[in-house]
């Protein structure tokens, strides 16, 4: 050890996995500095890209969908924040990025986690302007939120659309709220959008009578929307949610009464034409799509209650099996990460 150089020893610790860096960092003062030097984590985020799914409940578990599927799998349960206040009934999840995921154990309590590191930080209440929308600008009375990275500035950023009109943003970096643009849409689907290329995707409906829906893009860097394109056969919008596949941009038909279901994949980003159909034989209430199983032919998503495996030939669905999963649950993925969401180290 005494003759490895310095990089030769950055460039081995930063192929381990989360735990092994966290011990590591006990070895001594030096290798603790090198492992919390922003470098040095933006670098293992890069090579690591370790997928686990986190399922929310009443408690927040972690589960490494990568094992083999014969494999005696089990979810492992996290430590989060106010996990044992007494007013935590349900542990909602509002997007995830380079291993910090968004979550909510009580109403309007929002925290920045990393489940890898266990790091938290709770989002400031947000400072709601004296007066209301006003009336004809109202499209809808509830409030939606998105969490999300811009690359540009290196910051995370969480919105919330308020009331159904007011846009406003945290900046973790600067750890404070501001007001931009109204939410120019209405017939908002989503409580929780999606986060891809820098943008958090909300589907709304259309602005007209008989227009087509769309997929509202909010830029954490401009911190302004833009319109992208949905499939022609998007109309009825409230049947549809968005999503995240294989690192595109999906739509998925969310309620069916006939025997299929369907997807689009945006295969390139922001490109009409590059929305791809996937078909599902097997008829379900409800299906999120997730990830793609172990880069293959597989998809993963998920019904309600249960862990679903899709053979994209024939669309077919099969359970997947895993031992001691809640009742009921939420899930998500994320990545293994050691960005901290207090922002020192990002």
């Amino acid at each position: 050890m005494a003759n490895l150089s310095d990089d030769i020893i950055a460039d081995i610790l930063s192929r381990l996995p989360v735990k092994s860096v966290g011990r590591f960092r006990c070895v001594s003062k030096s290798w603790l500095h090198l492992t919390t030097q922003s470098h040095f984590i933006r670098t293992h985020l890069n090579r690591t890209q370790t997928q686990k799914l986190i399922l929310s409940s009443q408690s927040l578990f972690s589960l490494d969908h990568l094992a083999s599927i014969d494999d005696d799998m089990l979810p492992l349960e996290l430590d989060f924040p106010l996990k044992t206040h007494l007013k935590t009934e349900w542990v909602l999840v509002s997007g995830s990025c380079n291993g910090l995921v968004c979550i909510m154990p009580q109403p309007e309590a929002f925290f920045i986690f990393n489940p890898s590191t266990r790091e938290s930080m709770r989002v400031p209440d947000c400072p709601m302007p004296s007066h209301a929308c006003p009336q004809q600008g109202v499209r809808f009375h509830g409030h939606a939120h998105g969490f999300g990275h811009a690359p540009p500035m290196s910051d995370y950023k969480f919105v919330k659309v308020a009331y159904g009109c007011m846009v406003l943003v945290f900046s973790l970096k600067n750890n404070s709220w501001k007001r931009v643009q109204d939410f120019p849409y209405k017939h908002l689907l989503d409580a929780y959008g999606t986060f891809l290329n820098g943008a958090v995707h909300w589907l709304c409906g259309p602005l007209g009578v008989g227009g087509p829906c769309v997929i509202a893009a909010f830029d954490l860097a401009e911190e302004k929307f833009s319109d992208l394109a949905t499939p022609d056969s998007v109309t009825n919008y409230r049947r549809f949610t968005t999503g995240i596949l294989g690192g595109c941009l999906c739509l998925l038909y969310y309620h069916d009464d006939h025997k299929q279901h369907l997807f689009w994949v945006m295969k390139e980003y922001n490109v009409k034409e590059s929305w791809t159909k996937i078909m599902i034989t097997n008829s379900y209430f409800s299906l999120q799509p997730l990830c793609y199983w172990k880069n293959t032919n597989i998809l993963l998503v998920r019904n309600q209650k249960q862990l679903l495996l899709c053979n994209r030939k024939d669309g077919t669905c099969k359970n997947f099996l895993v031992n001691g999963l809640p009742s009921d649950f939420n899930a998500d993925v994320y990545v293994e990460s050691l960005v901290s969401p207090n922002f020192q180290q990002n």
